[in-house]
């Protein structure tokens, strides 16, 4: 006698064979964009007011040979930026220039800085099982993270080498902090990513409204759909 047991193996066998899923594959960037928002306000604060005091309409050339950094082009751009903003003209060959301005780089890196309240995350050696790991425990802690920037730059006429501007070492610093007290959480700081997703993003664009049917251009043809007067 076949037990209910054994009628339901079958439809089960048949499931578990015919049952799939789906994998999506996702890639990360080698950088967050925490991490470049940082350091692109940080060059947005060092350059912002940076003034080239030539005449305007001196033709200029930003010399970046010099500038080794990590974001160094979007730096380098935000002083080309400044170079118009002052009024010259910028030009793309060496030769051509009147004024070259050499532009260095002091710093464009982050920093970060963690304090508790509490016990710090340790290793307790077990013997023939390697380390245990004990997470961190705290009453309260704050985590500091810290864009920072230093640049400065030396302008000279190219055919006389004389000095025509300088600059002395302009820092600019963007930062946020994360503070938790019992398990409760919070940012502050001027560089802020917060979690929540729009929901245009997060649930797609609002359908609009549904197109209006077009008329039948063609008139109807006599005696159908209607009838005819007698």
């Amino acid at each position: 006698m076949t037990s209910t047991t054994d009628l339901l193996a079958i439809p089960l066998a048949v499931l578990a064979l015919c049952a799939g899923c789906t994998e999506t594959r996702t890639s990360n960037p080698e950088r967050t964009a925490e991490e470049q928002l940082l350091l692109s306000t940080a060059v947005d604060r060092a350059v912002g007011d940076v003034t080239l005091n030539v005449p305007k309409g001196t033709k200029v050339f930003v010399d970046a040979s010099r500038f080794e950094a990590y974001d160094k082009s979007y730096a380098i751009s935000a002083f080309r930026d400044r170079v118009l903003e002052s009024g010259a003209h910028l030009v793309s060959q060496l030769n051509d220039a009147e004024v070259i301005v050499e532009i260095r780089s002091g710093a464009l890196s982050t920093d970060g800085t963690k304090t508790i309240v509490g016990i710090p995350a340790f290793d307790v050696p077990v013997p023939l099982a390697g380390d245990l790991s004990v997470p961190e425990i705290s009453l309260a802690s704050r985590r500091q993270r810290l864009g920072v920037a230093k640049v400065a730059y030396t302008a000279y006429w190219r055919e006389s080498g004389a000095l025509a501007d300088r600059s002395e070492p302009i820092q600019g610093v963007a930062g946020y902090r994360d503070w938790a007290f019992i398990g409760f959480g919070w940012r502050s700081g001027d560089t802020l990513i917060t979690a929540d997703i729009p929901d245009t993003v997060a649930d797609g664009p609002e359908p609009g409204p549904p197109a209006a049917e077009e008329p039948d251009s063609d008139p109807p043809e006599p005696g159908i759909g209607e009838g005819k007067g007698r």
